[in-house]
């Protein structure tokens, strides 16, 4: 496993996360993401709900990519960090809002679909922390 992630890891190295533990719950989203998409989309062979879930997990996973990659870079800012943090929050969000309008507004994408691609940074969040504490204790 650990030749499958090396060239993960340096692309996250390289794109200025630093922190370990911050890589490794962004590779675990990128391969949730992906993969889960790649394989929804290949079996049910290119449905409409498939590919709404595969737009919805792409979705969340360009915010937790931008969101993991400014908290990391916030955290050692003393002056201004906060209301930094706020702008670059409601401009990720409008723009989200705008993605998520012109999926379910002009193409209309199937919903459920759509919500289950953005549950998979709820997942990989709940798993990751999970097994984290499963180390941690033995």
């Amino acid at each position: 496993m650990e030749t499958i992630n090396r060239p993960v890891e340096r692309l996250l190295a390289k794109s200025g996360f630093v922190h370990p533990e911050v890589r490794l719950i962004i590779r675990n989203q990128i391969y949730v993401s992906l993969g889960a998409s790649l394989a929804i989309v290949l079996v049910t062979l290119f449905s409409q709900w498939s590919l709404a879930f595969a737009a919805g997990a792409l979705l969340a996973l360009i915010n937790f990519w931008a969101m993991a990659r400014i908290v990391q870079s916030l955290i050692y800012v003393r002056k201004g960090a906060p209301f930094l943090l706020f702008a670059i929050f409601m401009g990720k969000m409008t723009l989200s809002g705008l993605a998520l309008y012109w999926l379910i507004g002009v193409h209309r994408v199937p919903i459920w679909g759509l919500v289950a691609g953005l549950g998979t940074v709820v997942a990989n969040i709940a798993v990751t922390g999970l097994v984290q504490m499963g180390h941690k204790k033995a």
